[in-house]
């Protein structure tokens, strides 16, 4: 069994979030030979919108635009109800808007349900607190990069709680 059969069984098996991540990361450079109905099932499977749209990314190695576009539609109706749950969902949506998914996605595969969910996107990331904006994005490997030090991104979002009490 290589690799890739053993990351994808321990993907399916552990309930840590942090690892599952870092295998999906694993497996989308790695790209399995039989990755489809991986990938699929690892939509399905995650809640995180940045897991999903990680599993989008390795799912669009192997399927076509039509296939892609049904999943993109449901990530859309998921992203237009964060707002309701998640006012200030700053760190998905700078995992989301990174040059490791979207930005690789749009360059990657210019398909027109990538570009409407990317619009979307940015019409909430745009419609937040400037307080909530800048504070990290992701690398192409998707690494957390801190864009600001920890201590004022926490200076910036206190203040903005004790300004709107």
């Amino acid at each position: 069994m290589d690799d890739t059969n053993v990351l994808m069984e321990q993907y399916v098996s552990i309930k840590d979030i942090a690892k599952r991540n870092a295998i999906l990361k694993q497996l989308i450079f790695n790209l399995p030979t039989d990755g489809k109905d991986f990938f699929l099932k690892a939509f399905k499977k995650e809640r995180y919108l940045d897991m999903k749209l990680t599993a989008v990314r390795g799912y669009a190695a192997y399927a076509d635009q039509n296939e892609v576009a049904v999943l993109m539609k449901k990530m859309l109706e998921l992203l237009k109800k964060r707002p309701e749950s998640t006012p200030y969902n700053y760190q998905e949506y700078e995992i989301l808007r990174s040059s490791f998914l979207m930005q690789y996605l749009l360059r990657q595969y210019n398909y027109e349900c990538f570009k409407t969910f990317n619009d979307q996107l940015e019409q909430q990331y745009n419609a937040m607190p400037e307080a909530f904006k800048g504070i990290f994005t992701c690398d192409e490997n998707g690494e957390a990069v801190q864009l600001i030090s920890p201590k004022e991104s926490q200076k910036r979002i206190d203040d903005f709680f004790s300004r709107n009490k």
